[in-house]
C-alpha cells in the first residue's frame, strides 16, 4: 500500500485515525495501532506478516528475558540468539541467491561446472526497517538503556507502526516509548496542525516532485548503455531526489 494511493487516502488512513481516537484506553490503542499496521504490511502479500509477526515475538520474549534474568550467561543469550535469528532471516531473504551466484562463480574459476538452484525468493517489503528496530530494542535492553516493556501489544505498534514500517527511519524504542505510554492522555489538537503540515508537504514530495523525475529517471536508467556521461550524471543526481520518503 503505497501513501500516496486511492486505497489508503480514502480507506485506509480514515478508518486508522478515526478507529484510534474512537478508543479510549493505553491498550485499547496499542492493540489498534498494532492490528492497522498488520492491514497495511499484509496489502501487498499477507503471508509477509508472519514473517514480522516471528520476528517481533522473538524480540518480545527476549525483552520478557532481561526482565527475568540478571546473570551474564542468560543476558548474553537473550542478546546472542534473537540478533541472531533477525539477522538470518534478513541475510536468507536478501542475500541467498546473492550467496548461490558468487559460490556458483567461484567454482566456475576452479573448472568445476555443477549446476546450483536459484530459489525464487520474493524480497519482504520494509524487513530491513522492522529488523533493525527489533535488533535495536534488544541491544538497548541488553545495555540497560531501556527497561523492555511487558506489553505484547505496546511492542507489536511500536515494530508495525504504519508510518515509518516501509519507509523508515529507524526509530529507537527509547525515542517513542513515552508517547506510546501515554497514548491514552494522547491530545488530539496539540499536533494536528504540524501533522497536516507534514502529510501535505510530503505528499507534494511524493506526487509532484519524485513521481516527475521518474518519468525521466527511470527509462534513461532503463537504456544506461546509451547515455552520454552529462546524461548518467543527470539521471543520477535527480534520482537522489526520488529517494525522499514518500510521507516524513
Amino acid at each position: 500500500m503505497l501513501f500516496n494511493s486511492v486505497i489508503f487516502l480514502f480507506a485506509f488512513l480514515p478508518i486508522t485515525y478515526l478507529g484510534f481516537w474512537g478508543l479510549r484506553s493505553t491498550r485499547a490503542r496499542h492493540i489498534w495501532l498494532a492490528i492497522t499496521g498488520y492491514v497495511f504490511y499484509g496489502y501487498w502479500n499477507p503471508w509477509f506478516t508472519l514473517l514480522m509477526l516471528f520476528s517481533t515475538l522473538v524480540s518480545y520474549f527476549a525483552g520478557l528475558g532481561f526482565l527475568r534474568w540478571t546473570d551474564a550467561r542468560h543476558r548474553k543469550l537473550c542478546l546472542v540468539i534473537p540478533v541472531t535469528t533477525d539477522l538470518t532471516l534478513l541475510g536468507f531473504f536478501k542475500y541467498a541467491n546473492f550467496g548461490l551466484d558468487t559460490f556458483h562463480s567461484a567454482l566456475q574459476l576452479f573448472g568445476q561446472q555443477i549446476t546450483l538452484p536459484h530459489l525464487n525468493i520474493i524480497l519482504p517489503i520494509g524487513i530491513s526497517f522492522y529488523t533493525f528496530h527489533t535488533i535495536s530494542y534488544i541491544v538497548d535492553s541488553y545495555r540497560g538503556n531501556i527497561k523492555p516493556t511487558r506489553s505484547f501489544f505496546e511492542f507489536a505498534a511500536y515494530v508495525s507502526l504504519f508510518s515509518q514500517l516501509v519507509a523508515g527511519p529507524i526509530v529507537r524504542f527509547r525515542t517513542i516509548e513515552s508517547d506510546l505510554e501515554a497514548l491514552g492522555a494522547t491530545s488530539r489538537t496539540r499536533w494536528l496542525t504540524r501533522g497536516i503540515s507534514f502529510f501535505i508537504v510530503g505528499l507534494i514530495e511524493k506526487v509532484v516532485v519524485a513521481d516527475s523525475l521518474a518519468a525521466f529517471v527511470d527509462p534513461a536508467l532503463a537504456h544506461y548503455h546509451l547515455l552520454s556521461s552529462a546524461g548518467a550524471w543527470l539521471a543520477i543526481g535527480n534520482l537522489g531526489g526520488m529517494r525522499k520518503p514518500a510521507m516524513p
